[in-house]
């Protein structure tokens, strides 16, 4: 006989199906946990505090435009206006910025409502109260404070005081002075203010981590500013004072070139003024002495041409002044940053250029180091930049000195010519017109000077900002939490929370759950399986009964007879592993399934030590097999008619202190012969082959053996068994029988009947058995509605397959 299975079941490939067959008998559980879960997912929602983004769009205006010729700028690497945009973000962000946002809207001092359920940030008119440090930089430590608000009698109660509306309070070493809302609505009850007090740093911290700033294309200098905030006024303000912080103190910066220029030039002023006046005075007094009012016409042209020449060396003279200044600068400063002194009073282009390039290059190094550290690669590298800034201005300025000192020394020359031709105007004439000289000469000085500091008050009072803002801020949201996803989240916990305790109940159980952990590690055949029985009597199957397990047995009848069972090799013994796994119950249904073909059957009750069969039939256990054996009793008295037609009944007997040498004496062969000439078929209950071996005594007796499996009761461990007694040809025909296949799922009440066995544990894969709907027959117990699974089931599928 062929050790293959009667037949194979095909899996289903539907994965929608099989999740569907083996998971939806355990709905309740699903129903459990899901809404469990969900719950969950609700309460953590509302206790998350809602999220706003507040956004604007700002234009960065290039720094670097009109500062000189663009051949210069190529040629000392100027920053490409992306990585500008990269630096002005930065400095946008940068702790002094902040900082100082975070004083002029004193967000050192937050307000909060602690709700019942989550956290609640009050700002603006939606706050009662504000508080204003009176020195913001003697806050150092963390603070909360609860207070509660007397609207009638005007006072605050804080940190054990009670404190005027128009008083100040002492909070952790700061005092703070309240700033009322007086649009508040005084009618709110039951809020549980406090105030969260944080030093500036801290706070400037967590703006600049939440602050996002980005160009809205690789050549664009149009920012995106976004600022993420549980309160969207508080975001809004937020942006608008950060635009306003950063554009006043670009200006502030850049206006400090004009104001160091302008002192420069009052400087100056100051002097030639002074000199101007001593040279007047020496006129009029030169005049006065000598009684001269006026000179001769050729002195006078001596004295215009070296009036002229005087101008020229004065001009002269001031630039290399200012050449010495911006030297003095170059290299008494080379270590310190500053502002490059008059810088508009610089003629040479490409020197103009370069003083401009300098302080933007000192700028971007200073903005740097205050955002990243000295010893960083941006500081490092703008370091280097300013020092070749600095060699180039430096060879620069001694280039323009030696050009100038060669146009001085040939206007000296010119001034000693004509001075000689002045030798020869009359002493008088030339002493006043030395004085007169030295007049024109400082009031051409004093005339260049305060045109300069005009053109310095026009340039300072037109300077314009970088930052210009196209759209205002305005927020939108809340963006986080999102509900959608707090509930997926958990319904899908639900879900597999549900799994995994299915999973954990089938798969980590010791004992056999389905069909499939059997036929995965035997090659023993399958005879059929048997579900469990729904009631208390032993007997399941009878005449004209068509329940699914006297179907199940009259399959099992069928399924024998292919194995070998049949009159000619008429002996089955039935056993199992262990105790409790229904021998009995299959041995006496199974005979009671061949009684209905007509056939005369003889069961023997062949477990001496634990006999149970007789007890279950109702028959007289002596006397039995145990009597005959022995001689004490005869065939006749052994043989005990059933209440079922053609069954009869042959028990233990009296329970032998040695059933095993019992089995092997000469008369168990005499009773064995005499019932295989006067029965059909003989089935033998034996005892379990796990704690003894009387039923491995019985294979020369036996055509078949059919050995019993009973669902969530056998270990897992006697698989190997099963397999070593089949390898080792220990039985005759050995196959296998499923027994006491429960319902999958959750029993709950009538509902769980109404599932029936089409999602039952025998097969493992979750379908049906077939049995009840599709030859005619009845299920137990199954009610029709709303919770009849297998209805249901047959219309997915119908919808699926189409059919």
């Amino acid at each position: 006989m062929s050790e293959q299975p009667l037949f194979q079941e095909k899996p289903e490939v539907n994965i929608l199906i099989q999740v569907l067959q083996k998971y939806l008998p355990f709905w309740p559980l699903f129903a459990l946990t899901i809404p469990i879960a969900m719950s969950v997912s609700y309460v953590y929602l509302r206790s998350q505090i809602p999220i706003y983004v507040a956004t604007a769009k700002v234009l960065l205006k290039d720094p670097n435009k009109g500062s000189g010729d663009s051949k210069v700028l190529d040629a000392l690497n100027i920053f490409s206006e992306k990585k500008i945009v990269d630096n002005e973000i930065l400095v946008l962000k940068s702790a002094s910025i902040v900082q100082e946002v975070v004083k002029e809207l004193n967000l050192y001092a937050t307000v909060y409502n602690q709700g019942k359920v989550r956290l609640e940030e009050l700002y603006g008119q939606n706050s009662p109260l504000s508080f204003v440090a009176l020195n913001e930089d003697s806050i150092f430590s963390y603070n909360k404070f609860f207070f509660s608000i007397d609207w009638k009698n005007k006072t605050v109660a804080i940190n054990n005081q009670t404190v005027a509306f128009d008083s100040t309070v002492n909070l952790g070493g700061t005092t703070y002075r309240f700033v009322i809302n007086n649009n508040y609505n005084k009618a709110v009850t039951g809020k549980n203010y406090f105030v969260l007090l944080r030093p500036i740093a801290a706070v400037s911290g967590g703006i600049s981590g939440a602050l996002g700033a980005s160009p809205l294309s690789n050549v664009s200098t149009v920012l995106n500013v976004s600022f993420s905030t549980p309160e969207p006024l508080k975001g809004e303000a937020i942006l608008t004072k950060l635009f306003e912080v950063y554009n006043r103190e670009g200006i502030e910066d850049k206006n400090q070139i004009a104001s160091k220029t302008l002192t420069f030039i009052d400087d100056r002023l100051h002097l030639v003024i002074g000199q101007l006046d001593s040279v007047e005075k020496n006129i009029v007094s030169f005049k006065a002495k000598e009684s001269l009012y006026a000179v001769g016409s050729q002195a006078e042209l001596f004295f215009t041409k070296v009036q002229e020449l005087d101008k020229q060396k004065g001009e002269i003279d001031l630039q290399l002044e200012i050449l010495n200044d911006i030297k003095n600068y170059i290299q008494a400063k080379g270590k310190k940053t500053g502002t490059v002194p008059s810088l508009s009073l610089v003629t040479d282009a490409t020197l103009s250029a370069l003083l401009g390039q300098l302080y933007q290059t000192e700028f971007d190094r200073d903005n740097a180091i205050s955002i990243t550290g000295e010893q960083s690669e941006p500081v490092l590298q703008t370091t280097e930049k300013v020092r070749r800034l600095k060699i180039d201005i430096l060879e620069n300025i001694n280039n323009i000195r030696a050009n100038l000192l060669t146009v001085k020394n040939d206007i000296i020359a010119k001034i000693s010519l004509n001075n000689g031709l002045l030798t020869q105007v009359p002493q008088k004439e030339r002493g006043l017109l030395e004085i007169s000289r030295q007049q024109a000469v400082k009031n051409t000085i004093y005339s260049y000077l305060l045109q300069k500091r005009e053109e310095t008050a026009l340039s300072s009072a037109s300077t314009s900002s970088d930052l210009r803002v196209i759209e205002r801020p305005n927020s939108y949201g809340p963006v986080s939490p999102v509900a959608k996803n707090f509930y997926l989240t958990g319904f899908i916990v639900g879900l597999l929370s549900a799994i995994f305790l299915v999973l954990m109940k089938e798969q980590f159980k010791s004992r056999i759950l389905f069909r499939d952990e059997i036929e995965g590690k035997t090659s023993v055949p399958f005879a059929g399986e048997i579900v469990q029985a729904s009631t208390k009597t032993p007997v399941v199957i009878m005449e004209g009964k068509r329940t699914v397990i006297a179907e199940q047995f009259r399959a099992l009848r069928t399924n024998l007879a292919y194995i070998g069972l049949n009159e000619q090799n008429k002996t089955m013994l039935v056993t199992s592993s262990i105790s409790g796994e229904g021998k009995s119950f299959i041995a006496i249904n199974f005979a009671i399934s061949l009684t209905l073909t007509g056939k005369k059957v003889a069961l023997m009750e062949m477990d001496l030590r634990k006999p149970k069969l007789s007890n279950l039939m109702g028959i007289t256990r002596d006397p039995g097999i145990s009597n005959y054996i022995v001689g004490k009793a005869t065939y006749q008295q052994v043989v005990h008619a059933s209440s079922i037609a053609n069954l009869f009944i042959i028990p233990a007997g009296v329970i032998p202190p040695n059933p095993t040498e019992l089995i092997a004496k000469p008369g168990f062969t005499d009773l064995m012969e005499k019932l295989k000439k006067d029965y059909d078929y003989i089935i033998l209950d034996t005892a379990p082959i796990g704690p003894v071996t009387d039923a491995l005594l019985l294979k020369d007796f036996c055509d078949v053996t059919l050995y019993v499996i009973r669902h969530d009761r056998t270990p897992k461990v006697f698989i190997r068994t099963i397999n070593q007694l089949n390898e080792a040809k220990k039985f005759n025909n050995m196959c296998l029988v499923f027994n006491g296949v429960k319902k999958r799922g959750i029993n709950i009440g009538n509902i769980s009947k109404s599932y029936g066995y089409g999602y039952g544990y025998g097969y493992g894969y979750g379908y049906g058995y077939g049995y009840g709907y599709g030859y005619g027959y009845a299920v137990d117990d199954a009610k029709p509605g709303f919770f009849n699974i297998k209805r249901w089931g047959r219309k997915i599928k119908r919808i699926i397959y189409g059919r």
